[in-house]
């Protein structure tokens, strides 16, 4: 777990980079302690509450690439949610389609296809697996 205080950043337009968010966030707030950059947000850590308060009165709205980027604090996971990957999902398969399947067990917060290669992080494979993805669904 990192030290500071961990922002929500919504809305990141797809060629945003990492360094990209750091740099932007340094030059309005001072230091940047990481940046978690996901498929269209981001979680960025600053060292303390007043960073975080002066990140958000700045940035919130900030257009990045065209698009008005959301920075709020970051709100933990409900604990009774749970996160899944489901591999070796067929290429043709859609979020939709995977959303009906899983709700037959339980509310879906949260579903998002990752097509072409394996999640970052994930353990099924270093390397990209052409032709098929996961998804990854998460639930109360």
């Amino acid at each position: 777990m990192r030290p500071g205080v961990k922002l929500f950043v919504g809305n990141v337009p797809e060629e945003a980079t990492a360094e990209e968010l750091g740099e932007l966030f340094t030059g309005a707030v001072g230091p940047v302690l990481g940046v978690a950059l996901m498929k269209q947000f981001a979680f960025v850590h600053l060292r303390d509450e007043a960073a975080a308060v002066r990140a958000i009165a700045q940035l919130n709205g900030h257009q990045l690439h065209g698009r008005r980027i959301v920075v709020e604090p970051s709100r933990p996971r409900p604990t009774n949610t749970c996160k899944i990957f489901v591999g070796n999902v067929s290429a043709a398969c859609t979020s939709g389609e995977l959303r009906a399947l899983f709700q037959q067990y339980g509310p879906v917060v949260e579903c998002d296809v990752v097509k072409g290669t394996d999640p970052p992080g994930s353990l099924t494979s270093p390397s990209p697996v052409p032709a098929r993805g996961g998804v990854w669904c998460e639930r109360y």
